[in-house]
């Protein structure tokens, strides 16, 4: 039973940024001719780990980095196919979804955003020539943007759909003076091309944007939803529109949202209670050291999951794959 539900696994909540290995960046950075900070390599693998002093600004630091690194085609058709070479021989992955933005990988303007995610489809078709894996790219945009650049993105999205293309996703920190409303129309438009949607909330701050993202954006999932588990509510409104969790355990506790496994048993548990679709997931698998097999083996030891809720979790993310 153990080893039926360790293998065959599905992981839908990966960035491409932590999901390529720090020495892929390093030769990526040399190769171009990109100036990196330090020279040392392994001074260059401390700053690539997460400050537990400052966990949260330490991990967008990583992500600045390594965005800048990826920022050509060429890097990005190697990154995303270490991506999925990565999560199949370490994971035993062969669903996988992977997500990432391409206008902040085509340098300022200087590639051509076309040719950046042809790129990325590129890396993930060779990938699963090679690795028995199903994958699909999931296209982010940025609280951080304001709404032309996010339109942009939207529609890149809708004009790759066919090509390996399969969702949209809304990421980035709090950002003052960001209004979800302003998206609502471009999502819908992004739905009514078949596109999947989901959107990171509910993992820090306060409920009320995930209350606006349930309402007004009405996603298929939504990235972490953690906070939801404090508000009996909102998890009855998630059950009723059917949208689906992608709880990351390790990249909580890491970046010092949750208090630990104890909080994260808390959780699991209240949304089992209360009829919560959810799975688990890597999110930053280089960078936090982990893979969605060991987030697994670790919910499994600590007696969080059991083997039958394993597969419970494996069946919904199957069910709400955005991979066809």
């Amino acid at each position: 039973m153990q080893n039926l539900t360790l293998h065959n696994l599905v992981d839908l909540h990966a960035h491409l940024s932590t999901s390529t290995t720090a020495h892929l960046l390093w030769e990526t950075a040399h190769s171009r001719g990109i100036k990196l900070k330090e020279k040392d390599y392994w001074k260059f693998l401390d700053t690539m780990k997460i400050d537990h002093q400052d966990p949260y600004n330490s991990y967008h630091n990583y992500y600045d980095i390594a965005q800048t690194i990826q920022s050509s085609p060429e890097a990005i058709e190697r990154s995303f196919y270490e991506a999925v070479s990565l999560s199949y021989r370490k994971a035993n992955t062969d669903l996988l979804e992977l997500r990432f933005n391409p206008m902040r990988r085509n340098w300022e303007g200087l590639y051509d955003l076309d040719r950046v995610i042809y790129s990325a489809i590129i890396g993930v078709k060779k990938a699963c020539m090679i690795y028995p894996v199903k994958a699909g790219i999931i296209i982010e945009m940025d609280r951080r943007f304001d709404l032309k650049k996010n339109t942009i993105i939207a529609e890149k999205a809708i004009g790759f759909r066919n090509e390996g293309v399969i969702g949209l996703d809304l990421s980035g920190p709090a950002t003052p003076g960001f209004d979800i409303n302003e998206l609502v129309e471009v999502i819908n438009k992004a739905k009514s091309y078949g596109l999947g949607i989901t959107v990171h909330s509910g993992e820090e701050g306060d409920l009320g944007e995930m209350w606006d993202v349930v309402n007004k954006i009405q996603p298929n999932r939504i990235g972490h939803g953690i906070l939801s588990s404090n508000d009996s509510k909102l998890m009855q409104k998630l059950v009723e529109k059917q949208i689906h969790l992608e709880v990351c355990p390790t990249s909580n506790i890491s970046l010092k949202l949750v208090k630990g496994w104890d909080e994260i048993k808390f959780i699991l548990d209240t949304f089992g209670q209360n009829g919560v679709s959810f799975n688990i997931n890597s999110d930053a698998p280089v960078i936090l050291s982990t893979n969605v097999k060991q987030e697994y083996e670790q919910l499994l030891k600590r007696q969080i999951l059991t083997f039958d809720e394993v597969q419970n979790c494996l069946n919904n993310a199957r069910k709400h794959s955005f991979v066809k």
